[in-house]
């Protein structure tokens, strides 16, 4: 019995190393969160495995690409999570049209997750004329959301910024943006429903 124990060790360690040896670097790099078509395109999956927490939602979603730098969720709709595996980071970007094709003057929106891909962060019209920051917070089964205030968190259209931009903008609204509480709301359903699958059919 021991032996058959540690046979399936063996095995799963065995496996879960090949895995990783496996997963090779495409040569892709993101400059701009349109280069994830590149990625797409590509069609290198070397890890499908992802966690959806038992949401019907993140049930629906696939990954289609995955390689030692980054991974590609797609909800099958118009949201797409990328995997940054070297910044440690999660990001849902959100387009208005299924096909994900950019509207002039309609940026897209992109959402800052958490380990449970919640989104923490926005950058997105809500409520407003123009595209600005925002902070989600979830306490007592209800979602606070707060604005950021600072100057350079109005008017960001994320499409023209490079990646590089997106990183540093990101390390400000965490670290150095000041929110006050919002007019805006969100339904309860996002409380455990992430917010970036809205709207989806």
């Amino acid at each position: 019995m021991i032996k058959y124990s540690l046979l399936l060790v063996f095995l799963l360690v065995f496996c879960t190393n090949k895995k990783e040896v496996d997963c090779k670097d495409q040569g892709i790099k993101i400059e701009y969160l349109s280069d994830m078509d590149k990625l797409i395109q590509n069609g290198y999956v070397c890890d499908k495995h992802f966690e959806d927490f038992g949401i019907d939602e993140l049930k629906r979603c696939k990954v289609v690409f995955s390689d030692s730098n980054y991974k590609i969720l797609y909800n099958g709709f118009r949201s797409r999570v990328l995997f940054d595996k070297k910044e440690n980071l999660k990001l849902a970007v959100n387009s208005l049209l299924p096909d994900f094709r950019p509207i002039k003057n309609r940026p897209f929106s992109l959402y800052i997750l958490n380990d449970k891909l919640m989104p923490v962060y926005g950058i997105t019209k809500f409520g407003v004329d123009s595209p600005s920051v925002f902070k989600i917070e979830y306490k007592n089964n209800k979602i606070i959301l707060l604005d950021a205030v600072d100057k350079e968190s109005k008017n960001i259209d994320v499409n023209k910024l490079t990646y590089q931009q997106i990183l540093l903008l990101i390390s400000k609204i965490k670290n150095t943006f000041k929110y006050k509480l919002s007019e805006g709301t969100l339904d309860d359903y996002f409380y455990k429903v992430p917010y970036w699958t809205e709207g989806r059919e």
